[in-house]
């Protein structure tokens, strides 16, 4: 999991960097400039946003699956306890 997020985080550094530099090096005018510096800032935003609600859903998914089975292993070891006889007589 932490290699997906490092993965993530240097692809999404690596796209941010590219993008920059070849917008900063296009001849265009300094408005134009920001303009496209700031649509692909929030393009990159949006990307990075949908990676993580990407991986909050399958971290919930991996979670609920946990609960299951721990609640699945639970259940079984209850049913393989066998009832105590209880001496309730007065000695």
């Amino acid at each position: 999991m932490k290699d997906v997020s490092k993965v993530m985080l240097l692809l999404a550094a690596g796209f941010a960097a590219g993008t920059i530099t070849g917008i900063l090096f296009a001849p265009d005018k300094g408005e134009e400039t920001r303009r496209r510096i700031k649509s692909k800032a929030g393009e990159l935003g949006e990307d990075i946003e949908k990676a993580y609600d990407d991986e909050i859903e399958r971290l919930k998914s991996k979670i609920e699956k946990l609960k299951n089975r721990f609640s699945d292993e639970v259940s079984n070891a209850i049913n393989d306890v066998e009832p105590a006889e209880v001496d309730v007589s007065d000695n």
